[in-house]
């Protein structure tokens, strides 16, 4: 029978990470400081959260002369562990940007004097969202590798669209002509760096997503835009020092 200080410690884990995914307005330093602050502390055999941060380059379906940049992703994720095999990681990522460039673009917006002068001009467009995956991965045997798939929601916090021209820059908010959420698959390859961090480790990944739904609304931009991006990211976990001691004796 579990002790009322592992009864407490389990539902103070849950009581937290339901905090974490409930609150996701929260701002990325808030985010930072509870994980830093809390990770250990709810950390068990079978729960901890970690540091997500991942840097994304995304691309978009038909769009000509479209360029990427790289963006960033930061957040925090509940890592429950099934078996030896199997476990599952729903993040948030509160903050989750992605921008690229087009190298003609033209604004279209109330005023016609502002429409004439960015006409035919390179554009950046930047995206942010709050970007939810639910991580299934499982851990190939006898490695320190491990495959995941995820299903994802963007929720859409804001998006502007910077144009050039001879006389200067002008940004201008195109929310209103960007969906509100984009549905997407996440492919996941991490490797487990178990000695760093004085044995907490670090994971490695390269990602990959694909989006399903149109980002753009014909309005803004024609036809069906759906988003893809190759991610480099880096998972820092807390772990109990029990475990982290474990995994220097190994």
């Amino acid at each position: 029978m579990k002790s009322i200080k592992e009864l407490n410690l389990n539902v103070s884990s849950v009581v937290l990470y339901a905090c974490l995914m409930l609150f996701p307005l929260a701002t990325n330093a808030q985010a930072a400081i509870i994980a830093a602050i809390f990770g250990d502390r709810v950390a068990s055999e079978k729960f901890n959260l970690s540091m997500e941060i991942g840097v994304p380059l995304t691309n978009y379906s038909n769009i000509e002369g479209n360029k990427p940049n790289l963006g960033i992703n930061f957040g925090i994720a509940g890592n429950i562990k099934i078996n030896d095999s199997w476990s599952l990681s729903p993040t948030a990522y509160f903050l989750s940007k992605r921008s690229f460039d087009i190298e003609s673009f033209s604004m279209n917006g109330p005023d016609a004097y502002l429409n004439n002068i960015y006409s035919d001009v390179p554009a950046t467009i930047e995206l942010n969202y709050i970007q939810v995956p639910i991580f299934v991965n499982y851990k190939i045997p006898n490695s320190k590798f491990r495959i995941g798939l995820a299903p994802q929601m963007s929720f859409k916090q804001d998006v502007d669209a910077t144009f050039s021209s001879e006389i200067g820059d002008f940004k201008q908010a195109v929310g209103t002509r960007v969906n509100d959420i984009d549905y997407g698959l996440i492919a996941n390859l991490s490797y487990y760096l178990q000695y760093k961090r004085n044995g907490k480790g670090i994971y490695v990944s390269l990602r990959y997503s694909q989006g399903f739904t149109d980002v753009f609304k014909d309005s803004f931009i024609d036809g069906n835009n759906k988003s893809r991006y190759l991610s480099f990211n880096i998972s820092l976990p807390f772990i109990t020092d029990e475990l982290a001691q474990k995994n220097l004796n190994n």
